[in-house]
């Protein structure tokens, strides 16, 4: 049995959530897929198994579809992330899963559990075939390696950092911006820091860390709210793309400001 990812603080009224992992494979896999509960982590309770969905992409068929979704977005995220034999793998990737799971404020984050979950039973299945697998997290703007989802416990507990990205940049002023990409996974805004002195990286981890555990556990910040993590209190605005356009949040995104 795997027990459902819990949201300890749940407050009602956030947005919708939603996850979108493509796995490369090098060669058709079984239809229907042999995903199992106890196998690949597909969580028991929730609407989590009934929100999520898998569309096979053949790329014989539609080779512009691969290049414009696949290549063009994610070659170079995936030979940064995972270095060039990753990379190479993905080029030669015949067949595309695409995985997609949706839910309406959700009260536990069993959609991103199953999401998984299919993604794994894809790895499984293409090592099986005698092939290796990538992983795209596209909200997070991440990739794995196939043969490191299958290793992941089933019953693991939820980890913000594997499914929330941290990103730092240097800005025209010579400050730093850090900022989060993933959240949306969770139903919750991005986060973004301004004005970091360089050499501040790891405080602005931290502070984005705890933030965005807190969300994930259910927890909502509004413009104008007030946060206390243990990294600190927190204030939270509304963040203006205008003010730094080189951060690539989509939707609204909360710029956090220490209280």
């Amino acid at each position: 049995m795997v027990a459902v990812w819990p949201r300890e603080v749940y407050v009602t009224g956030g947005g919708a959530a939603t996850v979108a992992l493509i796995a490369l494979a090098p060669a058709r896999l079984p239809d229907p897929l042999p995903v199992s509960r106890a196998r690949h982590g597909m969580p028991d309770d929730g609407d989590g198994a009934t929100s999520v969905s898998i569309v096979a992409r053949d790329r014989e068929a539609d080779p512009a579809w691969f290049a414009d979704n696949v290549l063009a977005p994610f070659a170079q995220l995936i030979a940064e992330d995972l270095g060039d034999r990753a990379e190479a793998i993905a080029r030669a990737a015949a067949h595309a899963y695409v995985i997609e799971a949706r839910v309406d404020d959700p009260d536990d984050l069993g959609h991103v559990q199953a999401a998984w979950a299919l993604a794994r039973c894809v790895c499984e299945c293409a090592q099986e075939e005698g092939g290796a697998a990538i992983v795209i997290d596209v909200f997070a703007a991440r990739a794995h390696l196939g043969e490191e989802v299958v290793t992941w416990p089933v019953t693991r507990p939820f980890d913000v950092l594997r499914e929330v990205t941290l990103f730092f940049d240097e800005q025209p002023d010579g400050s730093l911006a850090a900022w989060t990409l993933g959240m949306r996974k969770v139903g919750r805004p991005d986060l973004v820091l301004l004005g970091l002195s360089p050499g501040g990286e790891g405080d602005a981890a931290l502070l984005l860390r705890d933030v965005a555990a807190t969300l994930a556990a259910g927890e909502r910040l509004e413009p104008g709210d007030h946060l206390e993590s243990p990294s600190g209190d927190v204030l939270a605005a509304a963040f203006d793309p205008a003010s730094a356009p080189g951060i690539p949040v989509e939707g609204p995104a909360l710029l956090l400001r220490r209280n």
